[in-house]
C-alpha cells in the first residue's frame, strides 16, 4: 500500500493522529521506533541542521532531498512542510508534482509571502498574501496531484500575523472551499485559548491541525476535544537533540577524556542497529564471504613459431 492510502486510513480512523518533527533519516528512524503515527519534514528543523536560518533561503531542492532522505529511513507516512510553495501557483504545480513523485504522502503549504519568514521568531513580522491569491495557489496544488490520496494541508498564519480570529476563520473557510484536505491554524501565543476558541466553533468538514510549540503543556485529548484531528510536534526532537550534543561536548572537554558522559551515550551498538549493520552483515554473508576468487588463468607454454620469432629478434 502506498504512504499516501497509509495515511488517509490513519485520517480515517477515530481518535487523534500525532506527527513527529524530523530533519533526516536518523531523526525520522526514532520518530517511528517512539510510536508516532506518521513523520514532519520540518522546514524550520531541516534549515537549523544546515544551519541556514528558516526564512526561505533552501531551494526546493533541497528540502526535497531531505524530505526524501526521510521517507526512505521511515514505514511511516511523511508529511512534508514546503513553507510557501517556494513562489506563486506555477512554483506549485511543480513542487506538488516532485513531491508525489518522491513518495511523501502529503505536503503543508502556508500563506506567507514569498520568500516566507519564520512563524514563532519574535523579530519577524509575518507578511501573508491575499485570501485569493493563496486560494489559487491551492488550487493550483490540488489539480497538479496524480494520486488522490496524496494530501494537501493549508496554514494560515492569521493569528500569527496578528490579522485576528475573524481573518483566520474567512481564510480558513476560503482554503477549505479551494479544496485543501486539512487546515492549519498556527499560533505562538503561550496559552492554547485562540487554538480552542477557533475549533470549538469550526464548522467546516475539513480536519483541523495545531501544532503545540508555544502553548506546549496543551495535551493531545485537549486538542482533539477542541477539534483537532491532528496536532504536529515538529521541532522538540531537534532541540533535545542540540542541548545534549551541547552537554557531552562541554563534559568531554572539560574532563579531556571522551569517557566522562559515556553513561548518557547510546552504545555503538544501538547506533550500528539504526544505521542498518545487520543488513550488511546478511549481504555480506550471502554475497561476498561465501565467495571464493577464481585463481589466475595458467600461464602457457610459448609455441615453437614464438620461440622462433623470439629467437629472431635482434
Amino acid at each position: 500500500m502506498h504512504k499516501t492510502a497509509d495515511f488517509r486510513n490513519l485520517l480515517a480512523e477515530p481518535g487523534p493522529v500525532v506527527l513527529g518533527g524530523a530533519y533526516d533519516g536518523l531523526s525520522a528512524c526514532l520518530t517511528e521506533q517512539a510510536g508516532f503515527d506518521a513523520v514532519w519534514a520540518s522546514g524550520f528543523c531541516i534549515s537549523t541542521s544546515k544551519r541556514v536560518a528558516d526564512v526561505g533561503l533552501l531551494t526546493m531542492t533541497e528540502l526535497l532531498s531531505a524530505a526524501a532522505d526521510i521517507n526512505k529511513a521511515t514505514s511511516l507516512p511523511v508529511i512534508a512542510d514546503v513553507d510557501d510553495g517556494f513562489g506563486d501557483a506555477i512554483n506549485v504545480v511543480r513542487m506538488v508534482r516532485e513531491y508525489e513523485a518522491a513518495g511523501i504522502a502529503g505536503i503543508c503549504i502556508e500563506d506567507n509571502q514569498h520568500p516566507k519568514r519564520n512563524s514563532l521568531h519574535d523579530g519577524l513580522r509575518s507578511k501573508l498574501v491575499t485570501l485569493e491569491e493563496f486560494s489559487a495557489k491551492l488550487r493550483a496544488a490540488k489539480a497538479a496531484q496524480t494520486d488522490p490520496d496524496f494530501v494537501v494541508i493549508a496554514r494560515t498564519e492569521a493569528l500569527i500575523a496578528d490579522e485576528g480570529m475573524d481573518a483566520a476563520r474567512r481564510r480558513a473557510t476560503a482554503y477549505a472551499e479551494a479544496g485543501a484536505d486539512m487546515i492549519v491554524i498556527h499560533s505562538r501565543a503561550a496559552e492554547p485559548d485562540d487554538i480552542r476558541d477557533f475549533g470549538m466553533r469550526w464548522s467546516g468538514d475539513v480536519p483541523l491541525v495545531a501544532i503545540p510549540t508555544t502553548y506546549a503543556h496543551v495535551t493531545v485529548a485537549e486538542l482533539y476535544g477542541y477539534g483537532y484531528k491532528m496536532a504536529i510536534f515538529a521541532n522538540q526532537a531537534l532541540r533535545a537533540a542540540v542541548r545534549a550534543m551541547q552537554a557531552t561536548l562541554q563534559s568531554m572537554m572539560q574532563a579531556q577524556t571522551p569517557s566522562s558522559p559515556e553513561a548518557d551515550l547510546a552504545s555503538l551498538n544501538e547506533i550500528f542497529t539504526l544505521a542498518g549493520f545487520e543488513e550488511v552483515r546478511e549481504l555480506e554473508s550471502r554475497f561476498i564471504s561465501g565467495v571464493r576468487p577464481h585463481p589466475p588463468a595458467a600461464q602457457q607454454p610459448a609455441s615453437p613459431t614464438q620461440t622462433h620469432h623470439a629467437a629472431d629478434t635482434p
